[in-house]
């Protein structure tokens, strides 16, 4: 409680940082000019006279409006109201007038009204027209040598979640390009993380189509928020870059560079990094907050890592931009090693066991990737895109491990021993082409297109094993060791083609219809050789071994319809696909195994523009999942012998239901907002475990299909936030309600498991050019239960607080961090609370007259609580675990930004 009245006191003192200012305000009244009546809801906007940059936004109260909390100055004030013209006058307050009263303003009606609203000054801030809001940077102070991320946190409508996720208007962002190309495409946070802020001109935010949309020119439902970043003019031709090194205690250090060469037909970039700090590729883990991303051998904290990997991006345009190609290239190796301890709890049938394993592990990771795509318009009316990939991998690992596992009672039940190394090489390529056509008549197009991919991998492994198993009095039975060497082959090849057709109806409705063929192959050999007498691995153990082939065929069609005015939306359509696949394992029957599907994906959406600001929408989507060939495959795996997977090639197909709604409300101008938005899924026919635990402790997993049951899963999300006008700051207060309903098979007998979820939170965060900070608190309640385990209590308690803040100091000095800590109250599987507080901060000075070279002293892990400790439980079990992770250091840190340009139109902070 000490610690989070500590926090508490840290956060209020930089909360207080941005209101130590006197209360200078403007008032007055909006009427109409010919009624006399009073006008509700115009917009009211405060600019510095000087350089027009946004102060201030509000709405009039039935006419009345009053703004607080200015510095004194000159300003101008703009007021629009739909239909009538914008108002705009200069005014000024200082200590001798604190506060300008404008009395009466009389608004004029337009004779028309205006296509797109537009807040207009000599520098325009936000423009909004149709779904599409336009942010003007030059109307955003930032740092000199800031990146693009920290202009985003200016705009209004964008934050940054608590998981680090880039959200406008409550909703993620998935997609960011540059002049409308995709740059560095798998990794968008190399463009917020590394683009310098002063080569921007606009940041477009919109709702872009999908692929399909935008080859036919029919809406089909699918929205990706996107942001397009525009740059300035005198900034497409140049050169630019970064530089970074650091050295600290422990021998941790960093290292890396990005190089960037743009002009206004072509882009060329490079980057590379090296260092132990976990920090994959230039823009750290931040890939992860745009829901994908390149990360060499996938670091997920765990162990003491040493990463490398560079990358290059080119892209070019030429005959009057007819034809263009882009191509990205990285490359990359992970070396990893570290030692885990794990406490498992396995819950059966009014009784349990418990596993304690010990263990060390080492491997190294190298990865290569080359994708690209060509783009030619044909002609006005026809279009060819050709796309490329290509990855090839090797991964080389170790590990050793030392388990035992007691009785519900505490007695002795199994003691096992555990070497391994293994090593393994794959390589991937696929091409796609797409040919589209579109007619004279508008909405009509054909497009035509073909793919192909192609897979190979092998791999080596050994396995040493010692399993010693006890009878229930806690004496030794027997004794199972294994020494085996374990080859693998796999490849596949997969090849389709397809045309679809759109055409208008109507003025209102319009059809798609499509065909896709596939072929499919794939073949996957896993085999086990036991030694022989002249101790060499001979002996083939065919129970651990299969020859496995796979074959496919499919053909899918679909169809739809949508039906589109200005307001509203619907569409509703579905696509049916006709499988037929055959099985074959040479070590079981050696006979095909025919297996035929018809999986269907039904979709149906409605959306409604309610006003200007608030829009409805609901959907469904119904998908059909087939079992995935581990799932099939007939095989036992004795790589864990305690631990025994099953195929099940019985399996059949299983179908979720997902119904969606999303209410919004956004006012840009006041940057406030209101979002509800959740889902409600159902599974039939679910695939579910059935583990089977014998007197040994040997557990048995194969999957089956869940009869009579239905999985159910529902999530609720409430958001309001908007300006809190005291503190000038934004605040979202938020909550969140999910649940789950599953079931899986302990020893045969159905278990049903059942979590609801509650969780408020508060957030709070302003970002100016000098100084930053954001706060967010939150309590969370998980109620848990188990119909195996009524008498377990597992339900959980907890809450987190965190915090960051950055400011500019006298003497080019700077200094920021971040806190984040959590709690969670113990309960009956967990006998004791957990916390922990992670605290990370940065000193520093720039150098240099335009501030390119900064100095910094950068702690990690200050408090030194960061210990790898985790705890989860999952349906019939409990997991404990602590693990090598990165702890606490110091490093000192050199940082050269580079830039040779034009003359920037962006304000700047001295």
């Amino acid at each position: 409680m000490k610690f989070l009245i500590a926090v508490l006191t840290v956060c209020c003192c930089f909360l207080l940082n941005g209101y130590s200012q006197n209360n200078y305000a403007v008032k007055g009244m909006v009427i109409d000019t010919a009624s006399s009546a009073r006008i509700d809801k115009a917009t009211i906007v405060v600019l510095n006279a000087k350089d027009s940059i946004l102060q201030k936004f509000s709405y009039s109260n039935n006419g009345l409006f009053e703004i607080n909390n200015l510095s004194p100055g000159k300003f101008l004030i703009m007021i629009t109201y739909p239909d009538y013209a914008d108002f705009v006058e200069h005014f000024t307050i200082d200590a001798a007038k604190p506060s300008y009263n404008f009395g009466t303003i009389r608004m004029i009606l337009k004779s028309r009204l205006l296509d797109e609203v537009i807040i207009k000054a000599r520098v325009a801030a936000i423009k909004i027209k149709g779904d599409t809001t336009e942010f003007n940077a030059a109307a955003y102070a930032t740092q000199k040598n800031a990146k693009v991320e920290d202009l985003l946190k200016q705009l209004q409508g964008m934050k940054i979640n608590q998981s680090g996720v880039l959200i406008f208007q409550g909703e993620p962002v998935s997609k960011i390009l540059v002049d409308g190309e995709e740059f560095f495409s798998d990794d968008p946070s190399l463009v917020t993380k590394n683009l310098r802020a002063d080569m921007v001109n606009k940041v477009q935010v919109y709702d872009g189509k999908s692929d399909q949309a935008k080859l036919t020119g029919i809406e089909d439902g699918v929205k990706v928020k996107t942001i397009n970043i525009v740059l300035l003019e005198d900034k497409k031709k140049g050169v630019f870059g970064k530089a970074e090194g650091g050295y600290g205690t422990d021998d941790y250090y960093v290292t890396q560079a990005m190089l960037n060469k743009f002009s206004p037909k072509q882009k060329i970039s490079a980057y590379g990094n090296l260092g132990n700090t976990g920090k994959v590729g230039l823009s750290s883990a931040d890939n992860s907050r745009y829901g994908s991303g390149y990360s060499v051998g996938n670091y997920q904290g765990i162990g003491t890592p040493f990463a490398r990997d560079a990358g290059a991006h080119y892209d070019s345009k030429w005959n009057k931009d007819k034809q263009s190609i882009n191509v990205d290239y990285k490359i990359g190796a992970l070396n990893n090693e570290g030692t885990s301890s794990t406490i498992t709890q396995n819950n059966l049938p009014g009784n349990f066991n418990k596993r304690n394993q010990e263990r060390n592990f080492e491997g190294y990771n190298f990865n290569q990737s080359m994708n690209g795509s060509f783009t030619s318009k044909l002609d006005s009316m026809s279009d060819l895109t050709a796309r490329f990939s290509g990855n090839e991998g090797r991964y080389t690992s170790g590990s050793n491990s030392l388990a035992t596992t007691l009785r519900g009672n505490g007695v002795l039940q199994n003691f096992n021993t555990i070497g391994s190394t293994s090593s393994s090489e794959n390589k991937n390529v696929e091409a796609s082409v797409n040919y589209a056509k579109r007619f004279k008549k508008k909405g009509r197009s054909i497009s035509l297109n073909g793919r192909t991919s192609f897979s190979d991998g092998s791999s080596d492994g050994y396995l040493l094993s010692e399993t010693a198993y006890y009878n229930t009095a806690g004496e030794r039975d027997s004794i199972n060791n294994i020494d085996q060497y374990k080859p693998g082959r796999s490849n596949s090849n997969r090849t389709s083609a397809g045309l679809s057709y759109s055409d208008v109806l109507s003025k209102r409705i319009s059809v798609t219809a499509g065909y896709n063929f596939g072929l499919s192959r794939s073949n996957n050999d896993q085999l086990s050789f036991n030694k022989s007498s002249n101790n060499q691995y001979g002996l083939l153990d065919s129970a651990f071994s299969s020859e496995f082939e796979l074959v496919t065929l499919s053909h899918t069609y679909n169809m739809g319809f949508t039906y589109s005015t200005t307001k509203t939306y619907a569409a509703l359509g579905s696509s049916m696909s006709d499988e037929v696949s055959e099985q074959t394992d040479d070590f079981l029957s050696g006979q095909p195994f025919g297996r035929k599907f018809i999986n269907w994906q039904p979709y149906a959406s409605y959306r409604y523009q309610l006003t200007k600001a608030a829009s409805l929408s609901f959907s469904y989507n119904g998908y059909t999942y087939p079992p995935g060939w581990y799932d099939l495959q007939a095989i036992r795996q004795n790589s864990d012998p305690l631990n025994i997977r099953l195929g099940n090639p019985e399996l059949k197909p299983y179908f979720e239901n997902r119904f969606s709604y999303n209410y919004r409300v956004y006012q840009p101008t006041k940057d406030q907002g209101i979002n509800f938005r959740g889902w409600y899924g159902t599974t039939l026919n679910a695939i579910v475990s059935n583990r089977t635990t014998d007197s040994a402790g040997v557990n048995v997993f194969q999957s089956s299909n869940l009869k009579g049951k239905t999985p159910i899963s529902w999530n609720a999300y409430t958001e309001v936030y908007g300006h809190a006008t005291k503190l000038d700051f934004i605040l979202s207060i938020n909550f969140t309600f999910s649940g789950n309903t599953g079931y899986n098979y302990i020893n045969n007998q159905l278990n049903k498991t059942q979590t609801m979820r509650y969780a408020p939170q508060i957030d709070i965060w302003k970002n100016k050019g000098n100084y930053s900070y954001n706060f967010s608190i939150g309590p969370n309640y998980s109620a848990n239960s188990s119909s195996l385990q009524r008498q377990i209590d597992n339900n959980t308690l907890g809450y987190f607080v965190s915090f960051g803040g950055f400011t500019k100091l006298p003497g080019r000095f700077f200094i920021g961090g971040d806190l984040n800590y959590s709690y969670s109250a113990k309960n009956e599987v967990f006998d004791s609370p957990f916390e922990l507080a992670l605290l990370k901060a940065h000193f520093g000075r720039s150098f240099l007259k335009d501030e390119g070279l900064k100095i910094s002293i950068i702690g990690n892990d200050l408090l030194d609580q960061n210990t790898g400790y985790s705890r989860t439980s999952y349906s019939g079990s409990f997991n404990e675990s602590r693990n090598t992770t990165i702890r606490r250091y110091f490093m000192f840190s050199l940082t050269w930004d580079y830039s040779k340009f034009g003359k920037s139109l962006q304000k700047q902070q001295p």
